[in-house]
């Protein structure tokens, strides 16, 4: 049995304090199968005294990032946003160490830096649960399809948006009914403004482009149009037609003037 895994989880909101939570309660099936325990050693949060879930352990709880990451064999960023995020990323790979992120919008704009360094430094950066989670659409484009010709990917990548639209559609809701539903159900945060307008799914499709078609992608270059100006008039009308309006997230290869693929 190897010696315990020393992980260091940065961000304690909705999504760290589930990821804490499967940590410990599946303590001993994620032994079994990597063959060392799991030990989280801390968890960064910007507020101490925030309110914590009960199985988050206030012993755990640090807002020194920099001594919990030097410490770690593995570090889980689940911040968001670019910076700090992108700082404490950047220090664990250079210090060898790896690094599992959800933080799609990190790497849609500083992707290629980061698996550059990943690679110089033979430091693990996984990075699956950036885009559709729960089913192993990165693996896919990155191992799987690594030797095929893809040339469009397309998908609903947003899960607050598509919950939205669903009940607009489904119950006759309004956009303002549907998002305050979201939001009381934990699907969209209480600044939605990454979801309905698109920013979200913008980013997993710079990130999704950038697996496909082997290319340095970046968020500026993808065309973003959101749901905010979506009415229940809207949906009822595609409705009729036999339409349904969904969020879409598309990337796919276009050709320049000579015919050469960009």
């Amino acid at each position: 049995m190897k010696q315990a895994v020393k992980i260091a989880v940065l961000g304690c909101g909705t999504v760290g304090a589930q990821v804490v939570r499967l940590l410990q309660e599946r303590a001993a099936d994620y032994q079994a199968r990597c063959g060392a325990s799991l030990e989280i050693i801390g968890i960064c949060v910007h507020n101490l005294a925030a309110p914590r879930p009960d199985l988050i352990s206030r012993d755990l709880l640090t807002d020194q990032a920099e001594p919990l990451i030097d410490q770690a064999d593995l570090v889980i960023e689940l911040i968001g946003g670019i910076e700090p995020a992108r700082t404490y990323i950047t220090r664990a790979l250079e210090a060898g160490k790896s690094v599992v992120t959800g933080n799609k919008a990190l790497l849609a704009q500083h992707g290629p830096e980061l698996f550059d360094l990943s690679r110089e430094r033979e430091a693990d950066l996984y990075y699956e649960a950036a885009v559709a989670g729960a089913i192993p659409v990165v693996y896919g484009l990155r191992e799987s399809l690594a030797g095929d010709r893809v040339q469009v990917v397309q998908g609903i990548v947003n899960g607050t948006t598509n919950y939205m639209l669903d009940q607009m559609e489904k119950k006759g809701w309004s956009f303002e009914q549907a998002l305050t539903t979201a939001q009381e159900l934990g699907y969209a945060e209480a600044d939605p403004t990454a979801d309905i307008d698109g920013l979200d799914a913008a980013a997993k499709c710079a990130l999704l482009a950038q697996l496909a078609f082997h290319t340095r992608v970046s968020l500026d270059q993808v065309a973003v149009k959101g749901i905010r100006s979506i009415t229940a008039d809207d949906i009822a009308d595609a409705k009729e037609s036999g339409r349904t309006i969904k969020l879409l997230a598309i990337a796919q290869l276009a050709q320049d003037e000579q015919g050469r693929e960009c």
